[in-house]
């Protein structure tokens, strides 16, 4: 096929080029048979948690390959996951409730839709459902069957969650994977889409008039929005008419990816909106997407500093609007991967362990100290607004 012409398609809703319609069709088919991958009552059970005051720990791979969805590579990061919990728990003394980036994490938006390499042009990377990471025309050409596989690699994952207590999510990215498992409830006439518990949109989709939000308003699952620094107050007034008009606590979480440099005056603006409108809606910081660098030998990376520094500005603009903050968003690995550093960029502590598919995850010594910093900033937060009710009671 001619790779030139996924430009076109890659720029409504970046979906994929998919070579051949008609495969596209039977795989779709292929879903639309397949048995839900979440029950209804799991996905309503999600909603009723984050419904209540608890923390949104949202943290998992990048992007999930189908190669290391193994029973011990699923464990680690349940491990990983209740780790964090229980330091956050600890620390604040408020309940945690685990969203893993999981059982079906296999697709990522690219900032361009295809790769350069000495002198070769081929399709970006886009995840497992669609393509190869081998740099070759085979392995880069969109394969519509790869959906059908990650809904069997999603399913193989649920299996090893069982009893984890940890929801599964992933963007809500490629819909002619998710319209296929959207379906409507027998008992209750609600419509959920079946590959997840919550969804979110991502930055680059969360377009009022584009097919993702669009289809986010139309299921009754929990839905998230990336919001990135390009945002305003007013953007998020129209996602929050979309996607919760009834402004039902447990609907829609803003997740503010804004990038260190920026990070208060940013979230501040928006925290203050969210205020004044009385919204419901749960906030959180996903303090990494707006920190990546690439490193001199070309690889991406985020500084652990950086990532803390906005944490810890968006907590500051919780404090000082009042809001409290819902949740933190990170991107994290099971393994002890050398993919994030310390304090500044060394590409000789990156080549040790770096094996991310895609954008760069904390280890678990990094996740557990990001761990460790949300649960103090949560006590410092929670005697801020004992501080206001106090003044309160006495005027």
């Amino acid at each position: 096929m001619d790779f030139a012409d996924l430009s076109p398609t890659y720029a409504r809703g970046y979906q994929p080029g998919w070579p051949v319609e008609a495969e596209v069709k039977r795989a779709r088919d292929a879903l639309a048979r397949a048995d839900p991958l979440v029950p209804a009552s799991g996905i309503r059970r999600l909603q009723a948690r984050l419904a209540e005051p608890g923390f949104l720990l949202h943290a998992g791979d990048c992007a999930e390959t189908f190669r290391d969805n193994t029973r011990t590579s699923v464990a680690k990061r349940v491990s990983l996951l209740h780790a964090m919990s229980d330091a956050i728990e600890a620390k604040s003394g408020r309940p945690v409730v685990m969203v893993g980036r999981i059982a079906g994490q296999y697709a990522k938006p690219r900032s361009a839709p295809t790769e350069h390499r000495t002198g070769i042009t081929l399709p970006s990377y886009f995840g497992d459902a669609v393509n190869d990471t081998d740099f070759s025309a085979a392995g880069r050409t969109p394969d519509p069957w790869n959906l059908v596989r990650a809904h069997e690699h999603s399913k193989k994952t649920l299996s090893h969650l069982e009893g984890s207590g940890v929801f599964a999510s992933h963007e809500a990215l490629l819909l002619d994977y998710e319209q296929p498992q959207t379906r409507r409830s027998a008992d209750e006439g609600r419509v959920y889409d079946h590959s997840a518990h919550l969804l979110w949109i991502g930055e680059r989709t969360r377009s009022l008039t584009g097919d993702h939000v669009d289809f986010a308003a139309g299921i009754a699952n929990p839905i998230a929005v990336k919001i990135g620094p390009g945002a305003t107050p007013a953007a998020l007034m129209g996602l929050h008419a979309v996607l919760n008009p009834e402004n039902l606590p447990g609907r829609l979480a803003f997740i503010f990816r804004m990038g260190r440099h920026r990070a208060y005056d940013l979230a501040y603006a928006m925290l203050s909106r969210i205020m004044a409108e009385g919204w419901t809606d749960r906030v959180i910081c996903d303090p990494m997407h707006g920190n990546t660098v690439v490193s001199p030998a070309g690889l991406k990376t985020r500084v652990v500093a950086a990532i803390e520094a906005e944490t810890r500005e968006f907590f500051s603009a919780c404090n000082d609007t009042g809001v409290t903050p819902g949740g933190i968003h990170l991107e994290v690995s099971g393994d002890d991967v050398s993919e994030c550093v310390p304090a500044r960029v060394d590409d000789t502590y990156l080549a040790i362990n770096y094996r991310s598919a895609c954008d760069p995850r904390l280890n678990p010594e990094q996740a557990s100290y990001l761990a460790q910093l949300v649960g103090e900033l949560l006590v410092s937060h929670r005697h801020f607004v004992q501080r206001e009710e106090m003044t309160a009671s006495r005027r």
